[in-house]
């Protein structure tokens, strides 16, 4: 019996040890917290242009679209389509320059500004054209066969932080083209 007093004896101080010695190998921290913030990006779209101007040969009408990124969006690449119903007849003054043609289809296209829109405190106003040329020898056929029809712009913007711009190319035109 005082044998087996003796084993538990040991066994117990064993385990009073391991325990004090875990006591020493172990130890822990207060919490860390991550906070994340969501960007924004808002554009919009306003135009400078007289409603039912007259067309004529020669014709130069004042259409002036302008998208604007308004103050603290995020980094962006930005896109207009144009539907000009009125081509070849009526030429817009797009300057290539300032924006690449990335997709044609019939009288839509859609074009994406050259550079990156960056991080501004302050909105940043983009002009897509600012006139409407009609030909000289325009004939009155030719004249007759404008009669209703429009130029339609849209803007898309999307973000650039994590994109590629052939993406960001690809996401601007199915946004465009799918009804």
């Amino acid at each position: 019996m005082k044998k087996k007093l003796s084993i538990l004896a040991v066994i117990a101080i064993l385990a009073v040890a391991s325990l004090a010695t875990l006591a020493y190998l172990t130890d822990s921290t207060s919490a860390v917290t991550n906070t994340f913030t969501v960007g924004d990006l808002d554009i919009t779209l306003t135009e400078t242009y007289t409603q039912n101007s007259k067309i004529y040969p020669g014709a130069v009408i004042d259409k002036t679209p302008v998208v604007t990124v308004l103050a603290n969006s995020e980094p962006s690449y930005l896109y207009v389509m144009v539907d000009n119903q009125l081509s070849p007849h009526g030429v817009l003054n797009i300057i290539p320059a300032n924006w690449v043609s990335i997709n044609v289809n019939g009288t839509k296209t859609i074009y994406r500004y050259n550079s990156i829109v960056p991080l501004s405190a302050s909105a940043q106003p983009f002009t897509v054209f600012s006139t409407v040329t009609f030909g000289t020898g325009l004939t009155k056929t030719e004249l007759a066969t404008l009669q209703g029809k429009d130029i339609v712009i849209k803007a898309y913007a999307h973000q650039q932080a994590g994109v590629d711009q052939s993406v960001a190319d690809a996401a601007a035109i199915t946004h465009f083209t799918t009804p």
